[in-house]
């Protein structure tokens, strides 16, 4: 799969939890991180799940990582304030752990989840004041697992490790979580190289029989069965498990085009018709006031190798700054996220002048790794 950023993604799940929005990151308190080379009593830090009355002594926690949400975890949103946090909480819209310090008597990390309806389990944040991130992985992870396992109603799951929750990845694949490297990728439109290079790409469609066109909401179905074909295989099935079937498809289709993975621009959203049926797709949402963002682009397994992915993306790209341009939207930038070793979608996104911004880890856990974890030993 070329892109999934906006479909359970990086972003997209923190922002649609019953309207509650999770924005979460790191904050240096002095005295209360550990320096680098200090010794620490792992019989000292203890994980203990969040409850009602545990909420109001983790204020000063979630203020301090609230206030490094966007330059150390790479959130696309502000935070919610403590309030809302807390209603989420009670609601069991998200559920976690916070991390105890004996020894200074405070909190010192947190790690919040929630289940999603399609059967996945998303990690939206480990957060953690030691410097020893094995310690806190250890702790949380015993006791999430030891949660999870006889609980039904998910198969996955799912976590992006993204900003400094990419240093986990030397620990948490002990717990039986397995990797996936993510790129995340840029078309800045006042970047005159990066127009430049769109500009020069001269595309046409591979027959008579084709034609690109707008979305049209008589051609959803289509879509569905197009994305379920497309990607029921793709490495993001592993830990999206909507993608595994023609219902789930059908799913993303819904949430993509009612608001629920970003702002819906139906004229920047792009189909590939062969003989008037929607055989390809590319769907392009704004995120913020001036951010928009790919979260789907793929063709059926029928037609690849034809070019349609190409020109899909700069039909989409090129329509949305057309619509800037007219004052119909206020996009100045575009990002997708792609797997790091798919290196045909890397090229195509780089041929429309896309660079690359950073990558990440993102780590799925199956239920059936979950039930063989034993603790202390590799899984």
């Amino acid at each position: 799969m070329e892109d999934r950023n906006g479909v359970g993604v990086p972003d997209a799940f923190l922002r649609h939890a019953n309207n509650v929005t999770m924005a979460v990151g790191p904050g240096w308190v002095p005295g209360r991180l550990f320096r680098v080379g200090s010794v620490i009593d792992g019989s000292m830090i203890k994980a203990h799940r969040i409850t009602s009355e545990s909420m109001d002594g983790l204020r000063p926690l979630y203020q301090r990582f609230m206030e490094r949400a966007r330059p150390d975890y790479h959130w696309s949103y502000d935070p919610v304030d403590f309030g809302q946090f807390k209603k989420a909480v009670s609601a069991k819209i998200l559920q976690g752990y916070w991390v105890e310090d004996t020894a200074s008597s405070g909190p010192v990390g947190l790690m919040l989840y929630r289940q999603e309806e399609h059967r996945a389990l998303e990690v939206n944040v480990i957060y953690s004041e030691l410097e020893d991130k094995k310690i806190i992985v250890d702790r949380l992870m015993r006791l999430f697992i030891q949660d999870i396992r006889d609980e039904q109603g998910w198969d996955v799951v799912s976590y992006a490790m993204l900003g400094q929750q990419e240093h986990f990845i030397r620990t948490i694949c002990w717990y039986g979580f397995k990797p996936v490297g993510q790129a995340i990728l840029n078309l800045d439109f006042m970047d005159s190289i990066s127009l430049q290079i769109l500009k020069q790409q001269q595309l046409s469609l591979p027959g008579p029989e084709y034609a690109l066109e707008p979305w049209q909401p008589q051609h959803a179905g289509e879509v569905a069965q197009s994305i379920y074909e497309a990607f029921s295989e793709a490495t993001d099935a592993l830990w999206d498990p909507r993608f595994r079937t023609l219902n789930g498809a059908r799913k993303v289709v819904g949430l993509l085009t009612n608001d629920m993975m970003g702002k819906f621009l139906p004229s920047c959203t792009m189909l590939a018709l062969k003989n008037g049926i929607p055989v390809g797709f590319c769907f392009l949402v704004q995120d913020d006031v001036t951010s928009g963002n790919i979260p789907l682009i793929g063709v059926r397994p029928s037609e690849a190798g034809k070019g349609l992915g190409n020109l899909l993306l700069q039909a989409a790209i090129n329509q949305c700054i057309d619509d800037m341009l007219a004052g119909k939207n206020t996009i100045l930038k575009i990002s997708t996220t792609m797997d790091t070793d798919n290196i045909p979608a890397i090229k195509m996104y780089r041929r429309m002048g896309f660079r690359e911004e950073y990558n990440y880890p993102h780590v799925y856990l199956t239920r059936e790794k979950a039930l063989a974890y034993q603790p202390g030993k590799w899984c």
